[in-house]
């Protein structure tokens, strides 16, 4: 008769009912894994940021055409004792709206690739949000500028989300699926 540890009384000791082979955790043996897909949440909250900050820059440079157009219009013909900046004026506004529409299209670009899961649509907004953080670096003179620092933080905020390597990891698991 067996007692509970599985001997028999005879002389073969105890019964041991384990299976072949190493046991678990043992060295060179590695416990089996599941395999998850990876989560699209910082490359979707990336191509989302990417998405909202090409219309504000697109709006930017809307704007800053309507200033090149009014201050076009002006009748300059007071006598001020005042100089004129018309000129100066017309030429830094055209080139915000340039860089701003540039800034614009590789926003708007970008997101849609990378919600595409393009590896160039991630590239597109790292580049473009470096270049939203030098711009809106310039809003910062000789005191704290509120709306600069938001968009700073905007901008780095899309940045390390289209950097983070689960952004990759789910751009690459794009490719393969069939």
């Amino acid at each position: 008769m067996n007692d509970r540890y599985g001997y028999d009384g005879g002389d073969n000791g105890p019964q041991h009912y384990l299976p072949p082979g190493p046991p678990y955790g043992y060295p060179g043996y590695a416990l089996p894994v599941e395999h998850r897909a990876p989560s699209r949440i910082t490359a979707a909250i990336a191509a989302s940021l990417a998405m909202v900050a090409g219309v504000i820059a697109a709006a930017i440079a809307v704007w800053s055409l309507v200033v090149v157009v009014d201050v076009g219009n002006d009748d300059h013909s007071g006598s001020s004792d005042l100089p004129d900046f018309g000129g100066l004026i017309v030429v830094i506004f055209l080139a915000l709206a340039v860089v701003s529409g540039f800034l614009a299209l590789l926003f708007l670009l970008g997101g849609v690739l990378l919600f595409a899961r393009l590896t160039a649509g991630r590239i597109l907004v790292i580049i473009s949000s470096t270049l939203g953080v030098s711009l809106s670096a310039f809003g910062f003179r000789e005191e704290l500028n509120y709306f600069a620092l938001a968009l700073c933080t905007f901008f780095v905020t899309t940045l390390v989300l289209a950097a983070v390597p689960s952004t990759g990891r789910w751009i690459a698991a794009g490719k393969n699926r069939p």
